[in-house]
């Protein structure tokens, strides 16, 4: 996909992540918002809605790349990395250990690049192995890259 330029990057501040464990915390401040567990679940998804351009200039837009900007506690990794077209993912990594102690980006290629129709979303796997101190995730954004 290096041979076209990029038309539009969309991102969102991690201030608007989602939790889909309802007893997770979120501490939102300025900068980042600090997921922790609860004593019950460890593990859970977190999502980030991705403002989606989908047609500009007349051309429908193909997602390339998939950004996250986070750090976490040394008893906390992201394990899945989703992109979702509407209710298709359109890219899945599972396996991962993602963990950084200081603030990290980390890239994802969409396979194939694929035109978008509906709206995307980031959905991220996250791993506690506990409630301590060191289990918790800090997201400061997230985005993806779109081209024509």
């Amino acid at each position: 996909m290096t041979s076209a330029s990029i038309k539009q990057a969309a991102w969102t501040h991690g201030l608007g992540v989602e939790l889909e464990t309802p007893s997770w915390s979120a501490l939102r401040q300025g900068f980042y918002t600090t997921v922790r567990p609860s004593s019950g679940s460890t593990f859970g998804w977190v999502h980030f809605v991705i403002p989606t351009p989908v047609i500009v200039d007349g051309n429908r837009l193909r997602a390339v790349t998939a950004w996250i900007r986070y750090a976490a506690g040394s008893s906390a990794k992201i394990t899945n990395f989703h992109v979702y077209d509407g209710e298709k993912k359109i890219a899945g990594f599972d396996g991962l250990a993602l963990n950084a102690n200081a603030i990290s980006n980390d890239t994802r290629s969409v396979p194939g690049g694929p035109a978008v129709l509906w709206g995307t979303a980031i959905s991220l796997g996250v791993q506690f192995s506990g409630n301590g101190p060191n289990d918790y995730v800090q997201f400061v954004s997230a985005g993806i890259d779109f081209y024509n």
